[in-house]
């Protein structure tokens, strides 16, 4: 593969991602393809600033969401790409908009006003928009309303403003010029990353809302936490140089890596994807022992055990999808190298690593 460049002085090689499954592309993606750019035009999501038309086509966010929950009905798979188009939205206005030593003060004021349109409960007024990020993010809470159990709603508010003040985090190191040690890289991530509150949302979509009684057990801790770090490592190799070169990020893993162990980009590259696929070798291990564990112990009836099943599947199709949306996306490739009909072009799937599992001792003694 091509050098992936991050500063003049640091390209590296993609490492090939280990992928234990094939990504299965939803057949309703150019229906949610419309609609999501629709539905970003009348929100007032195109052509302010952040993004224009072209670009927004080039990207492709909807095709995150078509490979994500690739069994989704139609208006379920709607949902979630808009979500998938605010939230690349919010990332991108926030790095624009907040710039300079006053920055954070600002952006708290932002964050906060914006968390007004999330609350937990379902019956509680929120404030009329000002602008299209709030605007948005109202029509999608009342979509998400509709659809959703007062649990799982409260659990998905927590999420999203989590995911929120992880951007106000990132902010705080730039203004700073720290750069995170691994072990804090993970927490921030697994604590207010895109992944797990992207897991969150795929219970809604696949219609496997966790039974209350198996959320906060360590079983299905370990899957999530497992699954957000296969997402955000992947994204970090993928996102190195539009982060580090081009927004000035302190929180890119193979910048963090570099940094903590005093080795070139190409053996951070090397080390993020190793721990990338420990930890989707993790995430397997955790469903063929601790799931059967927990259903037992939790005395979950058929119908529960059901959501328990799709919602294991649908973290597998999402971290299979999100590896080949990197591939297909604008986001984070050269635009000279990207598809001109990037919905039109079917991508082989990657395979499946047939070489022993790597083992995290290494990153440990480092330690990471």
């Amino acid at each position: 593969m091509p050098p992936v460049p991050g500063t003049a002085h640091a390209a590296f090689v993609l490492p090939v991602p280990y992928q234990p499954g094939a990504a299965r592309l939803s057949p309703h993606a150019d229906a949610a393809r419309a609609h999501s750019t629709s539905w970003a035009r009348a929100m007032g999501l195109l052509g302010q600033g952040v993004w224009d038309e072209a670009w927004f086509g080039a990207m492709a966010i909807p095709l995150l969401a078509a490979y994500g929950h690739p069994d989704a009905a139609p208006q379920e798979l709607e949902l979630a790409s808009d979500w998938y188009v605010w939230a690349y939205w919010f990332d991108d206005h926030f790095t624009q908009a907040f710039k300079g030593p006053r920055a954070p003060r600002k952006a708290r004021a932002y964050l906060h006003r914006l968390s007004l349109f999330t609350p937990s409960s379902g019956s509680a007024r929120t404030p009329r928009p000002s602008n299209a990020g709030e605007r948005a993010l109202a029509d999608l809470w009342s979509r998400t309303n509709a659809r959703s159990s007062p649990g799982w709603r409260s659990r998905f508010a927590a999420r999203t403003q989590e995911l929120m003040r992880g951007r106000l985090h990132e902010l705080e190191n730039v203004r700073d010029g720290r750069v995170p040690t691994p072990i804090e890289l993970i927490g921030l991530r697994r604590a207010s990353g895109g992944a797990s509150w992207a897991a969150d949302l795929a219970e809604l979509v696949s219609g496997a809302e966790l039974p209350a009684d198996v959320v906060g057990t360590r079983a299905v801790r370990v899957l999530r936490d497992t699954f957000a770090d296969g997402v955000h490592l992947l994204n970090d190799l993928y996102s190195y140089r539009r982060e580090v070169a081009g927004e000035r990020a302190h929180d890119n893993g193979v910048l963090v890596v570099r940094r903590f162990l005093g080795c070139g980009a190409q053996e951070a590259a090397d080390r993020v994807n190793e721990l990338r696929t420990s930890r989707l070798r993790q995430f397997e291990a955790a469903v063929a022992s601790g799931l059967p564990a927990l259903v037992e112990g939790s005395g979950l009836d058929q119908e529960e055990r059901g959501r328990l099943v799709r919602y294991v599947q649908g973290l597998r199709d999402w971290q299979a999808g999100a590896g080949a949306w990197h591939r297909r996306s604008s986001r984070y490739l050269d635009p000279d190298a990207v598809p001109a009909q990037v919905w039109r072009i079917e991508v082989p799937a990657w395979h499946s690593s047939a070489a022993p599992a790597p083992s995290d001792q290494g990153m440990q003694r480092q330690p990471l």
